[in-house]
């Protein structure tokens, strides 16, 4: 984990610990993430956090924060979000699972082919761990 060089404030579960900051890769041209460019991801819950509503927030503003993470942000984070296709869990949840049991969480899915979606099926290393050793 990094040392806190940002000020980082979760609004999902208030943790002021934070794995790493990266940059958004895609852009969206919808709200709420159109003017969002990267996002850090809380040591305590594993969400990727926009970093307009975490880093550098003053505490007079953090519950202004939390409102609007769960209330615009959270559900359009979920709709989007990588899910295994067996278990439904969401990466954070699979991310949290795995750092909780000290299992690698290098990758955390492999993807099958499902000829009635234009995407294959996400499997996680939870459901399907022996397809992760290494040989």
């Amino acid at each position: 984990m990094l040392s806190n060089k940002i000020n980082f404030f979760c609004p999902n579960c208030s943790s002021d610990k934070y794995i790493g900051k990266t940059t958004i890769g895609k852009n969206y041209k919808d709200e709420p993430y159109k003017n969002v460019t990267s996002e850090i991801q809380c040591a305590k819950c594993f969400m990727d956090i926009p970093s307009i509503i975490s880093e550098n927030i003053s505490p007079d503003k953090q519950n202004e924060m939390s409102k609007l993470w769960n209330e615009i942000y959270k559900p359009s984070h979920k709709e989007n979000a990588a899910q295994c296709s067996k278990c439904f869990r969401y990466y954070w949840e699979i991310e949290k699972y795995l750092s909780e049991n000290n299992i690698s969480t290098k990758d955390i899915f492999y993807q099958t082919y499902n000829p009635k979606k234009s995407i294959g099926n996400l499997i996680c290393k939870i459901c399907d761990p022996s397809s992760f050793k290494l040989n």
